[in-house]
């Protein structure tokens, strides 16, 4: 695991920035008091699948809620959130000239998948397929961890489609693309982002799983508090953008954030680059969609640029969990519907 150290340039500058924001100007407050008034108890006592809340509204802290057993520190496990954290790195390496484009071969970075006796459509995956979840392998959601970070298991997988022409969302192709991800950047994944994200953004505790070969899992297996998947999604609201610097090329963000396939299960959405893309929540002042990160058993970012919106929720990760689905419904139907109503 990784867990996130501070690096040593902020020891010699400046401490990093906290994990917080700034008061709401009175007015705001009084309309975050209003819509939320209850939250906590109807969390505790209707919702208990749900751990944990942290709502931003227009860049300030509107509401937050942890389960006993948790704080605002607590690392929690945000399961394929992971994938859509692994896009901002993608977008890192874009920017850096670590990577051509999205477009550059798979084989390019990782030109020993030719010789593993591979099916012939491994030389034309492209960075894209396995940011869409159109690599051409079945859907698999399955974990294991003696193959997830094996690159022959991998890409000896058997195809059901030519690469590009149809979605599946596949654990496989994150795991793949993080693997390809971290040959270009030259190191562990979990040190770039510790690094270059992470402690930017005044992220200072995270882990990171490893597979048996020991590289940084893409599917899943990040592990962050609830706080500061809120803050990575500002930094996707914001479009890369963060305290007068670009952290990611407003450019990938978009794509990434914006319906590059129409999707399909499990969400049964559209799907950008490693986000969930949905409809406009009724009542939004404008059609942009809401952008998701999504992990199993109601894990979520959540992002609502009409509103100038982002939510993070946390839930128990079971079968049942996933099922009932209460994290989601929270957000979906009645949070925006709170806001709108002290508007």
């Amino acid at each position: 695991m990784g867990a996130a150290l501070v690096p040593r340039a902020w020891a010699r500058k400046a401490p990093p920035p906290a994990l917080d924001w700034p008061p709401a100007p009175a007015p705001l407050a009084a309309r975050h008091a209003r819509a939320f008034a209850g939250w906590g108890a109807r969390i505790e006592t209707q919702l208990t699948d749900v751990q944990s809340l942290v709502v931003l509204h227009r860049g300030h802290l509107a509401f937050e809620h942890y389960r006993a057993g948790l704080t605002a520190a607590s690392l929690q496990d945000t399961q394929s959130v992971t994938k859509s954290v692994l896009a901002l790195l993608a977008g890192q390496a874009l920017a850096a000239g670590r990577l051509r484009g999205v477009d550059e071969l798979v084989a390019n970075r990782l030109p020993e998948m030719l010789r593993m006796g591979a099916d012939e459509r491994v030389r034309r995956l492209r960075l894209a397929h396995l940011l869409g979840m159109t690599a051409g392998w079945p859907p698999d959601q399955t974990a294991r961890r003696d193959r997830d970070d094996d690159l022959r298991a991998l890409v000896r997988r058997p195809f059901q489609a030519e690469p590009g022409t149809r979605f599946a969302y596949d654990n496989g192709a994150a795991n793949l693309l993080a693997l390809a991800l971290a040959r270009a950047l030259g190191r562990p994944l979990h040190e770039h982002a510790r690094d270059h994200l992470f402690a930017p953004l005044g992220i200072q505790r995270f882990a990171w799983r490893q597979g048996a070969h020991g590289h940084a899992l893409g599917a899943l297996g990040l592990s962050l508090p609830a706080r500061a998947m809120a803050r990575l999604g500002e930094l996707a609201l914001a479009q890369g953008q963060w305290r007068g610097r670009a952290l990611l090329p407003a450019g990938f963000v978009r794509q990434a954030t914006s319906r590059q396939n129409a999707g399909g299960p499990p969400l049964d959405l559209p799907y950008g680059y490693l986000w969930w893309v949905a409809r406009p929540v009724r009542g939004a002042a404008s059609a942009q969609p809401v952008v998701m990160a999504s992990g199993y058993g109601g894990q979520w970012i959540w992002i609502d640029a009409a509103r100038e919106l982002v939510v993070a929720a946390t839930s128990r990760r079971t079968p049942e969990s996933m099922a009932r689905a209460q994290a989601a419904t929270l957000i979906r139907r009645d949070l925006a519907a709170a806001l709108d109503r002290y508007g």
